[in-house]
């Protein structure tokens, strides 16, 4: 009576080791990232097409190119904070479970071989029941009584076992683990008159989810009314047994009555939606090991921008203004995968890669910033991303349904594909340049969509950084989802930068609960 521990255990680690992420607006940095993702008034030369490309203009006069080779950022998101819940399942509630069912060693049964021995009390009864002994049916009785009672304790702990379970099934099916993974370069030439820089980079947004289904969900739950239904009957045959044989003898009459009573008890069935559960009396092999139709299932989209980007100074009024723009290749991928909790662990890259869609699409980023006060230490920001949008498909996910061995096990079913839309991007940032303390604020004007199964965001980060000798660069920063609660993030990073060559190295974690989201970067680079 006993569900594949290998289907629950497969699927809570699908559920700990996938990750996914929506799309923000969230450039992979070290130097931005540690000071909580900000940038559109505040990133530097080469980080520029990655914020705002007007930021070319506003470098010093006597800066010359900057390069950045290689830069790489990963970030992992728990939005529902269901991985200490999955880690729960599989240390605690799940092995409770398993007990329940198959029993400890040298402390209880279990409720698979105290029904198997009430099933065989049972056959015993009818065979005594069939030889008129009222001695044999006394003892077979007393037999059959002390399985009911062994059952019967069994069933109130395997239903605090199943509720355990199933409640938190439940609380994590359709929740989503996320994660980003963020590589690029760059090489930049500043100037007030015409900057430019080249810039490729890569994303990779990955977004996954356990759905445990409905009708796995009946049938854990199905257990408990199944085995209480068949005690039920057997206790009807025991009680009438004890009625009968209370006076020593036994009739004709009633020694028919009961034997077709035990046999209909050998009849005993029960199913759950098309699962029989009990047939003829006895647990099905089905049922024992039961083939769960839950299924992990993954959205991802990888995006790759070859960019040139282009800024110039103009003059309105009395006012300096640089105006940027990005035009650039973008190759766009969307795979979509699915399969049976039981079956993920054998996933094939090839699976995966037969899920692929590729698009090429041309888009645009604009950007413009201003300089203002005494000593123009202010800079207002504001960006454009991916103007001209976009929308694309990812493939139905066919599930072949497979038995533990790998053979199929049912027909082929489908879970419908879906589009992933690529929409414009806003944001805003004021950013104060000083001698050796920078500071930086950044909204986004627009709330953004989640590729798939995450929350969508609309961040406002605040960041600092302080120079020490223009040597070592110490920097921290805050970020909240304005579209959600709970969703703070502190970061902190350092710089190191002799002679022009920089190593920048970046972490972030959610305050209240590092495994709801944590990222980390670093990235080499040379400022001439």
């Amino acid at each position: 009576m006993m569900i594949k521990r290998s289907l629950l255990a497969v699927s809570i680690a699908a559920v700990s080791s996938q990750a996914a992420y929506a799309a923000p607006f969230m450039p992979m940095d070290a130097r931005g990232l540690a000071m909580g993702n900000t940038g559109v008034a505040s990133a530097k030369r080469a980080h520029a097409p990655a914020y705002n490309p007007s930021l070319l203009s506003q470098a010093a006069e006597d800066d010359d190119f900057a390069l950045i080779f290689p830069q790489l950022g990963v970030n992992l998101s728990d939005e529902e904070e269901i991985a200490d819940e999955a880690q729960r399942i599989s240390d605690d509630i799940f092995p409770a479970f398993e007990d329940a069912i198959e029993g400890v060693a040298g402390q209880s049964a279990g409720l698979d071989a105290n029904i198997d021995t009430l099933t065989q009390d049972i056959a015993a009864l009818e065979t005594a029941l069939a030889s008129g002994n009222v001695t044999n049916i006394q003892t077979a009785q007393s037999n059959l009584a002390d399985s009911l009672n062994a059952v019967d304790g069994d069933l109130v702990t395997t239903q605090s076992a199943v509720s355990d379970l199933t409640d938190s099934l439940n609380s994590i099916s359709g929740n989503p683990l996320s994660g980003r993974l963020g590589i690029g370069a760059a090489l930049a030439i500043p100037s007030k008159k015409f900057a430019a820089a080249i810039s490729l980079s890569g994303t990779a947004n990955v977004s996954a989810r356990i759905n445990f289904s409905d009708r796995d969900l009946s049938l854990l739950n199905s257990y408990v009314p199944a085995a209480q239904g068949y005690v039920d009957a057997a206790e009807q045959v025991n009680t009438a047994i004890s009625d009968a044989t209370a006076d020593g003898t036994i009739t004709a009459a009633e020694q028919t009555a009961l034997e077709d009573s035990v046999n209909d008890l050998q009849n005993y069935n029960y199913s759950s939606d098309d699962t029989a559960i009990f047939e003829n009396g006895a647990l099905t092999d089905e049922a024992s090991d039961a083939n769960l139709t839950s299924t992990a299932q993954v959205v991802a989209v990888s995006v790759v921008d070859l960019g040139l980007s282009f800024s110039r100074e103009f003059t309105f009024g009395e006012e300096k203004v640089a105006i940027g723009i990005t035009p650039k290749l973008q190759k766009i991928s969307t795979y979509h995968y699915a399969e049976e909790v039981d079956g993920f662990e054998d996933v094939e890259s090839d699976d995966i890669e037969d899920s692929k869609e590729d698009y090429s699409k041309v888009n645009l980023d604009l950007g413009a910033s201003w300089r203002f006060g005494s000593d123009d230490q202010w800079m207002l920001g504001l960006v454009g991303k991916n103007l001209l949008g976009g929308e694309f498909d990812y493939a139905d996910a066919v599930v072949t349904p497979k038995d533990e061995d790998g053979n199929i096990n049912g027909l082929p079913y489908t879970i419908e594909g879906g589009t992933v839309s690529l929409d414009p991007q806003y944001r805003a940032g004021i950013g104060y340049h000083g001698s050796w303390f920078n500071a930086a604020l950044d909204v986004d004007l627009a709330e953004n969509d989640p590729i798939a199964f995450e929350n969508p965001t609309q961040y406002a980060s605040l960041g600092v950084e302080l120079d020490v000798f223009s040597t070592l660069q110490l920097r921290a920063g805050y970020r909240t989802n304005l579209s959600v609660s709970n969703a703070e993030i502190v970061s902190v990073g350092f710089g190191l930068s002799p002679f022009g060559i920089h190593l920048d190295v970046a972490a972030m974690a959610n305050p209240n609960n590092v495994e709801q989201e944590a990222g980390v970067a670093l990235e080499t680079g040379f400022y001439f």
